[in-house]
């Protein structure tokens, strides 16, 4: 029960050290879900060997859960604010998971946030400076459950400055990677800064859409005494610019143009700069993202998405995902959802080049929240049953999907039972379940 001991005095200092708790905000999400497979045993997940991201509607295996705090530390009559943010997340494994069995140390609970901002200051030109760990204006596809413009992490700088109909972001963040050890005093001996410079909201070709632009330094500053390679880039640049529809089809449209080379081609904040890489490591990737609400009773998302990776991490591969999550509000409390999204991932280089091909379909019948103004795609709380298909090539079953043994020993004839996957040496698969998720 140590577990459960340390999740109480978490709980009692956070509401200890909120000056006013009765004047916190508190804001949260999380999904939760039992599930299983046609083969028995616990639900397994379907995403393509090698492929960034999954479609995730009936398709998520563990539980997770954030908890956020915010709170004003101050405030006068003339609009001078600091304000407070704190974030806390955990995560099983597996939906049958039992929560006391995970151990602390193996990282799952984990600190998301942790910074405080100020606004109002007569010399902030109208923004807010802020300083701590943050999840910094990230741009995502919820489909797939895919962050591809995240610089997030430990930072500080100015947001919202706006300059006519636009604002610009100012922040500099900072990484510390994996290494081969400390100094003596536990000070990292590598470290990446990066600097990130965003404007947002230019008025751009059509009314009510706009244009965004971002451009992400990575500079290396790890120390010299650590073995690395003489032909690292030391400054390496990371560029998006993103097309966004703000009224269309009743949703939204955004298209996404993203590059980057040396420690930023992994295109990741935090702790993902791929160091020591040099020039010839490139990334470049193109975002389709829609979510569309023509009627009261029609809603959905889709996505498409292609990446082109030259040795990111070791890396060389190109990919592409696309797909659609339709629904249909059939009353105020009931709706079925449907998911078809297909994946490729093909290797450049290595012995074997073959495309990797994975199709998943899900339906789902949700009871959930009346629709508010924002529409049905976005409504939570929901509860969902869901049946799950997914069928894939030899390809991926060689790289391994689902637990999957190579191919030679699947042709060699793998007896059930010595598999490490449910579905042994098949090339489909069927799982089933409900879910619960809920924003907040």
């Amino acid at each position: 029960m140590r577990i459960k001991r340390e999740w109480i005095g978490l709980a009692v200092l956070v509401v200890l050290a909120a000056p006013d708790a009765s004047a916190a905000d508190f804001h949260g999400y999380f999904r939760a879900g039992i599930g299983g497979n046609s083969k028995g045993g616990s639900q397994a997940c379907f995403a393509d060997p090698g492929a960034d991201y999954k479609f995730r509607l009936g398709n998520e295996c563990e539980n997770y859960a954030e908890w956020e705090f915010s709170q004003s530390l101050y405030k006068n009559k003339s609009g001078v604010e600091f304000v407070y943010d704190g974030m806390l997340a955990y995560v099983t494994p597996n939906a049958s998971s039992d929560f006391y069995s995970i151990a602390v140390p193996n990282g799952q609970i984990a600190l998301r946030q942790n910074w405080i901002g100020a606004k109002g200051l007569p010399f902030s030109a109208g923004g807010m400076y802020w300083i701590g760990k943050r999840y910094y204006h990230r741009n995502d596809v919820h489909q797939i459950d895919f962050f591809y413009w995240d610089v997030s992490g430990y930072g500080g700088g100015l947001d919202e400055i706006p300059i006519g109909p636009a604002k610009v972001d100012i922040a500099v963040m900072q990484s510390s990677p994996s290494d081969d050890g400390s100094n003596a005093d536990g000070t990292k001996r590598r470290t990446v800064w990066r600097p990130d410079l965003r404007v947002t909201g230019i008025p751009f070709f059509l009314p009510g859409s706009t244009l965004e632009a971002g451009l992400s330094l990575h500079i290396d500053s790890s120390n010299a005494n650590v073995a690395q390679s003489a032909n690292k880039q030391g400054v390496s640049p990371w560029f998006t610019v993103q097309w966004a529809l703000t009224d269309f089809l009743g949703g939204f449209n955004k298209l996404a143009y993203q590059w980057a080379q040396g420690s930023a081609s992994s295109m990741g904040g935090g702790n993902a700069p791929v160091v020591d890489a040099d020039s010839g490591s490139k990334q470049w990737r193109v975002v389709e993202h829609m979510v569309y609400q023509p009627t009261d009773a029609i809603s959905g998302a889709l996505v498409f998405m292609y990446q082109d990776k030259t040795n990111v991490g070791g890396e060389n591969s190109k990919s592409w995902g696309a797909g659609i999550r339709p629904a249909i509000q059939l009353n105020d409390y009931f709706k079925v959802e449907a998911d078809l999204g297909y994946n490729s991932f093909t290797p450049k280089t290595g012995a074997n080049q073959d495309s990797r091909g994975l199709f998943k379909f899900t339906l789902a019948p949700t009871i959930t929240a009346m629709p508010g103004p924002g529409g049905t795609y976005f409504t939570r709380p929901v509860l969902r049953a869901f049946l799950t298909y997914a069928t894939w090539n030899d390809a991926a079953k060689s790289a391994g999907i689902a637990g999957q043994p190579s191919t030679a020993a699947c042709v060699a004839g793998s007896a059930p039972g010595n598999s490490t996957s449910p579905f042994n040496c098949d090339t489909n698969g069927l799982t089933f379940g409900a879910q619960v998720e809920a924003w907040y």
